[in-house]
């Protein structure tokens, strides 16, 4: 049951402590929370390394942040400032430990909370069942769970397009260092990594998928990601020198990675957090799932967008985030996943 809200609604604060992708997940909450409450005080609380994300989103009027590494202290300081604000109602779209705990008897706060499902991801990740609830036939993406949980305040989980709101100089640096890259046949961008091994496609395959990108369209590639991904992107740079792909990745910033990806004519890449920034640009874009499936609720939000993934594999998914290594010993849920048909659907999200 929804807490009872006040009549009047002038200070909202939403709390989605992480990470990238669910950052990116909550852009619409935040717009039809503006577009509902034009004059209301809207706050974000986030993980002090997503704060970038939010500071430029125009339906945002303080990104207030929480440092990991002080937890004892922070939960002190930002339950004073919540008390203090005295927020109409608070969104918990985290809804874990941390938030819960965070938020835990302070006076007169409506608290409208995110359904993990666990229960359901439980039997489906162990059991293969699927019990996620569904409407018109499929299962809820979690942009409009997120939206479910404001329903009460009038938001619509059925209009869930996601933004991407970046700081001007990340715009402007993307802008003048694309310029030169598209001059030279750089059109495509590709985003190799995921926190997660079994959310990986092999760099051979990249590898490949570059060399034929070059050799059938003349399109040359730009590998991007952060510094755990540098690794990664050089070896496939090496794999196919004659294609001449640039390893960007660990050289530019979230918001500058973002804003490239923003320009290119199709992106690739796993799931991972840069997928969902490349769909709230709405460009073209193939999305790679190997251990993950799209009835998690994560698959790209974007009508330019095509997944690649291995269907009919009965171990798929063995994990909601991804696993360090695969269980069964095959990866068969990404080896299985051929160069060509990545080509084919660039082809198609074209």
């Amino acid at each position: 049951m929804a807490p009872k809200l006040p009549r009047i609604i002038d200070r909202i604060l939403v709390i989605r402590m992480s990470s990238i992708g669910d950052i990116l997940l909550i852009t619409p909450v935040l717009r039809q929370l503006r577009h509902r409450f034009a004059d209301a005080r809207i706050d974000v609380l986030t993980a002090a390394e997503y704060a970038d994300l939010l500071s430029a989103n125009p339906h945002v009027d303080t990104v207030l942040t929480w440092d990991r590494n002080a937890e004892g202290n922070e939960r002190r300081r930002l339950r004073a400032h919540i008390r203090d604000t005295r927020y109409d109602v608070v969104l918990d779209l985290h809804r874990s430990l941390r938030s819960i705990r965070l938020l835990a008897g302070l006076p007169r706060l409506p608290v409208l909370k995110f359904r993990k499902h666990r229960l359901a991801r439980f039997f489906l990740v162990h059991f293969k069942w699927n019990l996620y609830p569904k409407r018109s036939g499929r299962v809820r993406s979690v942009p409009e769970r997120y939206l479910l949980a404001g329903a009460p305040l009038g938001l619509d989980p059925d209009d869930r397009a996601l933004e991407l709101h970046l700081p001007e100089s990340a715009e402007r640096a993307a802008r003048e260092r694309w310029e030169g890259f598209e001059r030279d046949g750089y059109r495509v961008v590709i985003a190799p990594g995921a926190r997660h091994f079994t959310k990986r496609w092999p760099a051979e395959r990249y590898a490949r998928l570059v060399s034929d990108l070059y050799r059938t369209m003349g399109w040359r590639c730009l590998l991007v990601g952060g510094p755990e991904e540098v690794d990664v992107a050089e070896a496939i740079r090496v794999a196919v020198p004659d294609a001449g792909p640039v390893n960007l990745a660990g050289s530019l910033s979230l918001t500058e990675t973002m804003a490239l990806i923003r320009h290119a004519a199709v992106f690739v890449s796993n799931d991972s957090g840069l997928m969902h920034a490349a769909a709230a640009a709405r460009i073209p874009q193939v999305a790679l799932f190997g251990s993950t499936v799209r009835t998690l609720g994560f698959a790209p939000v974007n009508p330019n967008a095509v997944v690649v993934e291995v269907e009919g594999l009965s171990c798929r998914p063995c994990s909601h985030i991804g696993r360090d290594a695969c269980p069964k010993k095959h990866f068969r849920c990404m080896r299985d996943i051929p160069a060509e048909q990545v080509l084919a659907a660039v082809e198609r999200a074209l």
